[in-house]
């Protein structure tokens, strides 16, 4: 960011507002994160990406989508409005585990199923979709495979173009450690021509001639960019991507792996209940615990005025450690959570 201020201050923003720039940013995060650049669309976060699909698709009274109970409201809202054009939302429900199995969507896609929507790593739990059997269904039946990617991408290794979907969101602000604001969207070739871009703007077409009274649409991903893109965003997208690539993408997924491992043979040892599911294949950078009904909210508080950040979500309390973190981190953390959920429990006997 300093970088990109100085060029403003001192070269009038010769490069901190560049398109050559930008066209750099592509290149280089699209190969960071293993995607062809000309498939890859810089978008604001998800829930544009999302919203591109929803809105562009040609869907007819009788269509359908599905989606399910645990997935963020990015992935959820975007699709609401579709309802008031006789689109349905099919919901598959979560066991009680919290796990929702490709078979639970199998059981509701038909021959009008046109999007099939999922998280690659679930937002509460952290639980990691089987995204090969997700592709298999999809292509098998001529549906689109939308994955938010915003609690994966960074954190697992594979490529975006190695993931078997048609579309693939995900802000940066996470594990792309970009700002709020940047993020991308991967569009593969069986869906570009798909999806009508639902706004139309400045590079969203093979032309610059404002004479032209029917422009064509880019033959690529910038079909989905309009106007100035997001400068700084961006900027910083590309420095931390370059950041990613020289750890090492599968340095970072091994980092990961051995500090939530340690967070769940941790929390077994005090007696904490872990949620998220325990094989690697089955979980990425979340560990969710069980609070046996204390205050998810109240935990989270406590726990942050010691400097610990951790999420209350879906009444749990989440860690995401990531490679800035050590040993230390995840022990103090379990430290204190165990400590506040005994305070928890004498508080609310003594409160009887």
């Amino acid at each position: 960011m300093a970088e990109w201020l100085a060029d403003v201050n001192e070269a009038c923003g010769r490069r901190a507002f560049s398109m050559d720039e930008i066209e750099a940013a592509r290149t280089d995060v699209a190969r960071v994160f293993g995607a062809p650049a000309d498939r890859l669309a810089f978008v604001k976060n998800t829930s544009e990406g999302i919203n591109i699909v929803a809105q562009g698709l040609d869907w007819q009274p009788g269509d359908n989508l599905v989606i399910s109970t645990e997935e963020h409201e990015n992935n959820t809202f975007p699709w609401r409005p579709l309802a008031a054009r006789g689109v349905e939302i099919r919901v598959a429900q979560a066991g009680p585990d919290g796990l929702v199995p490709v078979d639970a969507y199998r059981a509701l896609v038909d021959g009008r199923t046109r999007v099939v929507a999922v998280a690659w790593v679930t937002y509460g739990l952290g639980a990691r979709a089987d995204l090969p059997a997700f592709a298999q269904l999809c292509r098998d039946r001529d549906i689109l495979l939308v994955v938010d990617a915003v609690q994966g991408l960074g954190i697992l290794a594979d490529r975006i173009d190695g993931l078997g979907a048609d579309v693939v969101a995900a802000g940066g602000h996470k594990a792309q450690f970009s700002l709020a604001g940047a993020g991308l969207f991967h569009v593969s070739d069986r869906a570009l021509d798909r999806l009508r871009p639902p706004f139309a703007a400045k590079y969203s077409f093979a032309t610059l001639d404002r004479t032209d009274p029917s422009p064509a649409m880019a033959g690529d991903a910038h079909r989905f960019e309009y106007g100035n893109p997001n400068f700084l965003g961006i900027w910083v997208q590309r420095r931390s991507a370059l950041l990613v690539e020289s750890w090492g993408r599968g340095h970072v997924e091994d980092r990961i792996r051995e500090l939530t491992t340690r967070l769940i043979e941790g929390a077994d040892a005090r007696a904490i209940p872990v949620a998220t599911p325990r094989p690697w294949a089955a979980r990425a950078g979340i560990v969710s615990f069980q609070l046996g009904g204390a205050d998810a909210d109240r935990i989270e508080g406590w726990l942050a005025q010691e400097g610990i950040r951790a999420a209350a979500k879906d009444g749990r309390i989440r860690a995401a450690p990531h490679v800035y973190n050590d040993e230390a981190d995840v022990d103090r953390f379990l430290d204190r959570l165990s400590f506040h959920l005994r305070r928890n429990s004498s508080e609310a006997e003594a409160a009887q």
